[in-house]
């Protein structure tokens, strides 16, 4: 069993140094998961009940140059303002973090946003594109009231979101999963019966607003939730012993464990399998249309898969996996 020692100040330095946990930012400026095509677990993350949940708007064509945008549409009322508006989070390494050499905002995430800002300007300068973070329970009402104008935020496609807010293609599946203390008794217990069978009393971190928070109220009743902040803040409750574990999707879990690894571990299975998609508002299908085609774009010419090498390498599979192949509808 290792030993580990309480530093209350080096785990806090830790966690904002590698994500970004309450650090500032120029707004301008392991585990081994099951395969994504596996099967899930337990009760999947998109609601079943609701067909088609991952279809988004078809793109028309091919993408217009920047000086070329369809005129009054919204790509080109956002390139006449100047900048894009985007919705991140800044503590989910490695999806969307601080970079702590340059103070800028890095991650899988936030590189697909400049890609779509590329699309609209013709570049992803520091002006192009305003970052805001947006906490996990106000990313629906943030897009839908147009606080911002789209939000790449390691955001599950479900039925409940789709009321309020339109999603782009599915750019990335992920599953939920647990990421433990590497103790030799939480990392060596069997997980495989799901949350359902999480020990009584256990105490299981996960943030506001997050499907993984959902599902572990609605499964896992016996379970204490504890609430944290930001998924870096997950992480130093379960260094200090006040947290058992922390549940959310695996490719979180993994940029949690990278700033861990010997006292760490994502144990079990896939939970659920959950969909990424960017959101924007329901009332903007041309641009939902736009994005679209930007993230084709990132299929084809290898962009997709050089995000993966860069961000996430390894640490989910052991090849670099084909992106998710769209699901495309014609009219909302």
């Amino acid at each position: 069993m290792n030993t580990r020692i309480a530093l209350p100040a080096a785990v806090c330095a830790l966690a904002l140094t590698l994500a970004g946990c309450g650090a500032g930012v120029d707004q301008r400026g392991t585990g081994q998961p099951a395969p994504p095509a596996a099967a899930p677990r337990a009760t999947p993350g998109p609601d079943t009940s609701c067909p088609n949940v991952t279809a988004s708007l078809r793109p028309t064509g091919a993408l217009p140059a920047p000086t070329a945008l369809p005129a009054g549409s919204t790509m080109e009322v956002l390139r006449r303002r100047g900048f894009l508006i985007a919705g991140i989070d800044q503590s989910s390494f490695p999806f969307g973090f601080v970079d702590p050499k340059s103070n800028t905002l890095r991650g899988f995430d936030i590189d697909l946003l400049r890609e779509v800002a590329k699309a609209i300007f013709g570049d992803d300068g520091p002006q192009r594109i305003q970052f805001r973070v947006v906490r996990n329970e106000e990313r629906t009402i943030a897009v839908a009231r147009g606080d911002v104008d789209i939000i790449a935020e390691t955001m599950t496609i479900n039925c409940q979101r789709k009321q309020s807010v339109e999603f782009s293609s599915v750019y990335f599946n992920a599953g939920q999963r647990l990421l433990v203390q590497r103790d030799g008794t939480a990392d060596r217990a069997d997980y495989g019966a799901g949350l359902a069978a999480l020990p009584r009393a256990m105490r299981v971190c996960s943030v506001p607003g997050s499907t993984s928070i959902t599902l572990l109220r609605e499964q896992a009743p016996q379970v204490k939730v504890v609430e944290g902040d930001t998924w870096a803040g997950c992480l130093v409750l379960l260094q200090q012993g006040e947290a058992d574990a922390i549940t959310t999707d695996d490719t979180i879990l993994a940029g949690l464990q990278a700033q861990d690894r010997v006292f760490t571990v994502v144990v079990g299975g896939n939970l659920t399998l959950e969909p990424y998609g960017m959101a924007i508002a329901k009332d903007r299908p041309d641009f939902v249309r736009f994005v679209n085609a930007v993230l084709e774009r990132t299929r084809r010419n290898g962009r997709w898969k050089e995000l993966y090498r860069e961000y996430l390498g390894n640490s989910l599979a052991a090849e670099v996996p084909d992106p998710p192949a769209a699901e495309y509808r014609d009219s909302a």
